[in-house]
């Protein structure tokens, strides 16, 4: 029997690099076209907010627009990145801020529940480096506990944590991120591998201090190492560099450095899920040609590397 792969897409990727982001509602209507068959929402750009659905009745009737009207599927929800764009410094901050954050992390999750979303993005609390004279142990201790709670939090709810290994946030050695996932120690915590941050960690090295960590081997052997901790997949291109200092360059598929041949193969070898997620956000109006053209792309890289299996 041939293997389940299907292609979503972030409805964040239209927003970042507008002075106006595109609306849920233009993202949705756009994939359904395309024929995508699911999305993952942003709980920010005023896409999917608390604030704009902030009861049940309003995220059924969200749900029930998107699966029924638009026949996209609801893959994973990601609220606002560090608390919301740093909002909620959990991981340094003081006892009041973490408990902010949790609630945060609460009413995020209702949401996904609301929504019955099977999977919500984390992160480790912080935009990085993490400062000098910062007490390592008592924060590395504080993500490692926060995390075994949402992982044990969203099990009992059905929803996977996901968490995205990013280079703008604390603990971005590659060896750290196999290390935080491993104390964590809960199935129900997943990594997400985005080609464009991945790039940025174990190959560019970015925002890390010294001494600097890169994988030799590059983005497969990294592939490997994680094995069975990777638990989605986005993918885009890169041209192994950063966009504005803050993360890795998120290129359409074949704008950039990454041999996909090699690379989607590794991914088809040790991710066993069936959604692949186009990440592409270069930050200009490519993104919509991007939108198109990856999707047929990606879909012929499924074939060979994955739907074959």
């Amino acid at each position: 029997m041939a293997r389940s792969a299907k292609i979503c897409r972030g409805s964040w990727c239209m927003g970042f690099g507008f002075e106006t982001p595109a609306s849920l509602e233009q993202v949705a209507k756009v994939l359904s076209a395309f024929d995508y068959d699911g999305i993952e929402l942003a709980g920010f750009f005023e896409h999917a907010t608390l604030e704009k659905y902030p009861d049940e009745n309003s995220r059924k009737r969200l749900a029930s627009w998107l699966r029924d009207d638009l026949d996209l599927e609801l893959v994973a929800y990601s609220p606002g990145p560090y608390g919301d764009f740093g909002r909620f410094q959990w991981a340094t901050g003081d006892d009041d801020v973490l408990r902010q954050y949790h609630d945060f992390f609460d009413a995020h999750l209702q949401f996904c529940i609301d929504c019955e979303i099977p999977s919500m993005r984390v992160d480790p609390g912080d935009f990085g480096p993490l400062p000098r004279d910062a007490d390592y142990n008592a924060v590395w201790n504080r993500v490692v506990t926060t995390f075994k709670k949402h992982a044990e939090k969203g099990r009992a709810h059905g929803v996977t944590m996901m968490y995205e290994l990013e280079s703008g946030q604390i603990f971005v050695k590659p060896s750290e991120a196999i290390k935080l996932m491993d104390d964590v120690g809960d199935d129900n915590l997943k990594l997400i591998y985005d080609v464009g941050h991945i790039e940025a960690v174990c190959v560019l090295a970015h925002n890390q201090l010294q001494p600097f960590e890169k994988v030799e081997g590059g983005q497969v052997e990294y592939v490997k190492q994680l094995g069975e901790r990777i638990g989605h997949v986005h993918l885009c291109d890169t041209d192994s560099n950063t966009w504005q200092n803050a993360f890795g360059t998120h290129l359409g598929i074949g704008k950039g450095v990454i041999d996909m041949d090699e690379l989607v193969p590794a991914l088809a070898d040790a991710y066993d899920g069936e959604w692949w997620s186009v990440d592409a956000i270069p930050m200009t109006t490519d993104s919509w040609t991007d939108t198109w053209d990856d999707k047929i792309t990606l879909e012929q890289l499924l074939d060979r590397h994955v739907r074959s299996r």
